[in-house]
């Protein structure tokens, strides 16, 4: 049996519900092997979902103090989801650094228009559905093949320059599609993904096995889909499951089935950026 653990979780200090203290008590309870805290990083400009400037010496204070607390229980870990907007988000290097962060999860919810930095340029492709199809209409003319593009190449110009140690929900562009509007079989797709893979190899960065999409019906599948893990076993790039829990009730949501698909697939381990688990 394989002790569950998750990095990636938001509390209510960004998008999600209940304390941090909260997610520790679950964890402790579900006899997980660890916890790590990984609110939405603060961003230059106004919304909804990350955590606000005003809140971040708060939510590092409230991490530094659990890790103490719980030291005798699990072992606690102090992060975040840094998103990557080229033009506006600061440097990795800067939050990890400046804040002695453990680890970093690198995601793209935000895609800059190639050659803009303008804030009206930017897609989001993590909001209803609406405002994705939107955003293709008008930002890239209904062209979807170059709005994922740009995603992917977002995401790998992310693994080269800022080396975050986990990459978040790799392909969770293709949430809204439905295999309506991005063909994720077609050639150019399929070379996009590569070509980000190969980055990530090269760099030796984690990929997740992102259960969110599956347990909230948003999605048939797990972030990366199967056919991508597939790429990522033959490239040994490292992967680990994590949930997105954004209630401590979804710390566990998929694991054990994610964990038994990579089994099934020939995985031998999976790694965190603190720890192996054998898959054997």
């Amino acid at each position: 049996m394989i002790k569950p653990f998750n990095f990636h979780t938001h509390s209510a200090y960004d998008d999600g519900k209940e304390t941090l203290e909260d997610y520790v008590k679950a964890a402790v309870d579900k006899g997980f092997a660890a916890i790590g805290f990984s609110g939405h990083s603060p961003l230059p400009f106004d919304n909804e979902w990350s955590i606000q400037k005003s809140d971040y010496a708060d939510y590092l204070a409230e991490g530094r103090r659990l890790k103490e607390k719980y030291k005798d229980h699990i072992p606690v870990y102090l992060g975040l989801e840094i998103d990557y907007v080229p033009g506006h988000s600061d440097r990795f290097s800067d939050f990890v650094e400046g804040a002695g962060l453990d680890y970093c999860i690198g995601s793209v919810h935000l895609v800059m228009k190639p050659g803009s930095k303008d804030p009206r340029d930017i897609w989001f492709i993590d909001g209803p559905r609406e405002g994705y199809l939107e955003g293709i209409d008008t930002i890239y003319g209904g062209d979807a093949r170059a709005a994922t593009e740009a995603y992917y190449a977002q995401l790998r110009e992310m693994v080269i320059t800022q080396r975050p140690d986990i990459i978040g929900h790799l392909d969770k562009v293709a949430m809204h599609s439905r295999g309506e509007v991005i063909d994720t079989n077609a050639g150019w797709y399929r070379d996009a993904v590569n070509d980000l893979l190969d980055a990530i190899a090269s760099a030796g960065t984690i990929v997740e096995v992102n259960t969110r999409g599956t347990y909230t019906g948003k999605s048939e599948y797990y972030y990366p889909e199967k056919a991508i893990l597939a790429q990522c076993l033959q490239k040994e790039i490292p992967v680990m499951v994590n949930s997105d829990a954004h209630h401590p009730l979804q710390l566990d949501k998929g694991f054990n089935e994610a964990v038994h698909l990579l089994q099934s697939m020939g995985f031998k381990r999976m790694r965190t950026p603190f720890f192996d688990v054998s898959l054997r």
